[in-house]
């Protein structure tokens, strides 16, 4: 056997910690598309409820399941540890409380296969609750991202504004992705001192490094989970900071209307934080700071409830 022939298409990349009730079911998701050989690389992040101990036992009936012990050094950590591990050129992420729904990766898979200088490429996302009820769709939640679709559907190139549009709104979700581990390695991976935003992080670093594309497909089902790490707000609003700054270092250069979309995002999550810190006037001022850059009748409202909460304390 060549080996070519014995080179997995495609490697799913999937981080684990405490998520064995979901596991099982996240990898049956990726076994069931039909995209042919898919090698699939779990790291146990530290876990204690015996993902291990399941993942070698289901690794010796499937010999495309590859489990990796990871530090316990977070999730940034173990998806790079697994994209080092991964054999194959294309690399796909999946959380482990997640599942590709059917036809959710061969028509990019083709388009990345065609076309090499792609780096990243992603896809709609239906969001549920732990109890299975629809909490909406991605694409639907993003306006100035709905105004680039126009109605469009199928594969489409963000073209030369990927980075603006990467920036201003998160419409790309890492369980949707599919990249390259050439291009990973180029532009360092995930950055392991982030907490949060890690993923929007290296998407930036990504439309920067070549060519970007989406998929109008819903190939994913995210569970939104109470609790979960994107609900610390400081660290989010600390983190979302930390990544403007450092990949759009000057501002002037983002065009509008995406550049004010992005600051004012950022600054909503400062004045978020704030909020939930009990630091109400200090979240008016950022909300009415981020209004100035991106009016909306959201935000004034925000900025309004903010207002009146500092007075009831006074």
């Amino acid at each position: 056997m060549s080996l070519a022939e014995m080179k997995p298409r495609l490697s799913v990349v999937i981080p684990s910690r405490d998520c064995l009730p979901y596991l099982p079911e996240a990898i049956a998701s990726i076994r069931a598309q039909e995209v042919g050989a898919v090698e699939i690389v779990v790291v146990d992040d530290g876990s204690s409820d015996g993902t291990w101990d399941w993942l070698s036992e289901a690794a010796v009936s499937d010999r495309l399941l590859f489990p990796v012990k990871g530090a316990a050094q977070g999730v940034a950590a173990a998806r790079n540890l697994g994209v080092r591990r991964a054999s194959a050129d294309i690399i796909a992420f999946l959380d482990a409380d997640d599942q590709y729904l059917p036809g959710a990766l061969s028509d990019r898979l083709g388009l990345m296969e065609r076309d090499p200088a792609i780096t990243l490429t992603f896809a709609d996302i239906m969001s549920v609750d732990p109890q299975g009820g629809l909490v909406g769709y991605q694409f639907d939640y993003w306006p100035l991202f709905r105004a680039f679709l126009a109605g469009r559907s199928g594969l489409l190139p963000l073209g030369a504004n990927a980075f603006p549009i990467l920036l201003a709104e998160m419409v790309c979700t890492t369980s949707s992705v599919i990249t390259r581990k050439g291009a990973l390695s180029v532009v360092g991976g995930f950055n392991e001192t982030y907490r949060i935003s890690e993923d929007w992080d290296l998407w930036l670093k990504l439309a920067k490094l070549g060519p970007v594309w989406c998929s109008t497909r819903r190939a994913t089902r995210y569970l939104v989970r109470p609790g979960s790490t994107s609900r610390n707000m400081a660290e989010l609003a600390r983190t979302m900071h930390q990544v403007f700054d450092a990949q759009a270092p000057d501002p002037s250069r983002i065009p509008q209307p995406w550049r004010g979309v992005a600051q004012a995002r950022v600054r909503v999550a400062e004045a978020e934080a704030a909020m939930v810190a009990g630091r109400h006037f200090e979240a008016m001022c950022r909300h009415l700071s981020a209004f100035t850059v991106a009016p909306s009748l959201v935000v004034a409202k925000k900025a309004a409830a903010d207002g009146l909460r500092f007075l009831r304390l006074k």
